[in-house]
């Protein structure tokens, strides 16, 4: 018998810069999020021009029929599909005439059978930007109000229970900025707020500061957390690590939590199913078995080992510092052996590290279980790969060093330095800043032994 979750909305939203998903991904994520216990999908993928650039255009007959198949889809897996609109771009908010475009667009998806709404302000300027508009309003918070409460009234003619959801343009902070509480002083009580916390990626998500939003705004906020989307300044960094540092009680002071996802919609299913843990039993949530689980529903068991090799190396994010926790692990106890005990065998056991992570890379490049995943991760495994081969490189150079073979030692250092320029011309983001401080000290004690200039071998 399922426990009751705790949060009573959880959602995903297709909220990311970058290529939309596919039709076949949108399809293929609604079962999994019901599967995982989710109940809401917003579709809001930012470069669908129809959404937010050319918002006063409808959209084409080709995209409405694949509204309509996610909006039935949806209604037989349990999830509420929210259609979001970003008109704020161009919107002038006391013309008639988009207000009338912006009735038409939502009404379009109303015939379809959508019956949940959003309307997003967010990522556009903090003022009004058309002359009638600062005529009319005293600030753009004013037109905000004015504009959602119309629209409200609209979808109350339309539906007993109407369903709407505002992002607004600062939707982060700590809630007791003149903007945010204006809005939630003026708008509807039944109209939730977006809120990413503190900051757009937030690293914490306390129940002090959901608390401290819903005295300044007379309302509980509605989570739109930033992870694992990693799209702009974080394209080169993979967000499969599970969700950290949102606090067990949260749920008891917002009104739900939505998770934004990454352009690469097979690798998103590895952090949303721990997402699904927390949202749901998060008093009991253990971030690393939801994690490993994870790993193994999505990957497989036949690949599960050689991928959690994989993604120890690629868990930091603006919600983890903890860089390739098993591979530090690994070179502090070569540190610690190497001044204080064997070096011989301290190499050998550096060598043996990376010749496993060298094979296993080679593995999982050769061929996955999950194609899709395979193809998503790729440029991360290549560079994976890489760092395992100047990992390899760099303990030939220390081998040869303290052998005192120094021809032997300078040739290495030549090839170390070459696969070193290669690697880092790959710009995905595995093992953070590990290797490279590990190899930057190899390559500063290679030089004061003067490994640079060639020399007989002793």
């Amino acid at each position: 018998m399922s426990i009751t979750a705790c949060f009573s909305l959880r959602g995903v939203i297709e909220g990311f810069y970058g290529k939309p998903w596919s039709q076949q991904e949108r399809l293929g994520m609604i079962p999994f999020l019901a599967a995982h216990r989710y109940n809401a999908y917003f579709y809001s993928p930012k470069d669908d021009p129809y959404l937010r650039e050319h918002w006063q255009e409808p959209h084409p007959p080709t995209q409405l029929d694949h509204f309509r198949e996610l909006i039935a889809l949806a209604r037989e897996n349990g999830l509420m599909f929210f259609f979001c609109l970003s008109p704020g771009l161009q919107l002038e908010y006391g013309s008639e005439a988009h207000f009338a475009r912006l009735v038409e667009k939502y009404r379009q998806l109303f015939e379809l059978g959508c019956r949940h709404f959003a309307l997003l302000f967010d990522d556009i300027p903090m003022a009004l930007m058309h002359p009638d508009d600062r005529r009319r309003f005293a600030h753009l918070a004013e037109a905000q109000v004015d504009i959602t409460r119309r629209l409200w009234q609209v979808l109350g003619e339309w539906m007993e229970e109407p369903s709407l959801v505002i992002c607004p343009t600062q939707y982060h902070g700590l809630g007791n900025e003149p903007y945010i509480v204006y809005l939630g002083q003026h708008l509807p009580k039944e109209i939730p707020i977006f809120w990413t916390g503190r900051f757009v990626c937030s690293p914490y998500l306390t129940e002090g500061d959901a608390q401290f939003f819903a005295r300044q705004t007379g309302r509980r906020p509605l989570i739109w957390d930033n992870y694992p989307v990693n799209d702009l300044g974080m394209a080169d960094e993979l967000h499969i690590g599970p969700l950290l540092n949102r606090d067990p009680g949260l749920y008891r002071h917002v009104s739900g939590f939505v998770s934004n996802v990454m352009e690469l919609a097979e690798s998103s299913k590895i952090p949303l199913i721990t997402v699904a843990e927390y949202l749901v039993a998060p008093e009991q949530y253990d971030s690393e078995a939801a994690w490993r689980r994870a790993i193994g529903e999505v990957i497989g068991e036949e690949d599960t080992a050689s991928f959690l090799m994989f993604a120890d190396n690629v868990r930091g994010s603006f919600l983890n510092d903890r860089e390739a926790p098993r591979l530090m692990e690994t070179l502090l106890q070569f540190r610690y052996s190497f001044l204080y005990g064997d070096r011989t065998e301290a190499v050998r056991g550096l060598q043996h590290f990376f010749r496993e992570m060298e094979q296993n890379a080679s593995r999982l490049l050769a061929g996955m279980r999950n194609q899709r995943l395979a193809r998503e991760v790729r440029r991360w495994l290549v560079k994976y790969w890489h760092w395992a081969k100047v990992g390899l490189s760099a303990t030939a150079l220390i081998e040869e060093g303290i052998k005192g073979r120094t021809a032997r030692a300078a040739f290495h250092l030549l090839g170390l330095k070459r696969l070193l320029k290669k690697t880092e011309r790959i710009p995905a983001k595995v093992c953070g800043n590990v290797m490279k401080l590990f190899v930057g000290s190899v390559l500063q004690e290679a030089t004061r032994r003067g490994y640079t200039a060639r020399k007989q071998e002793d």
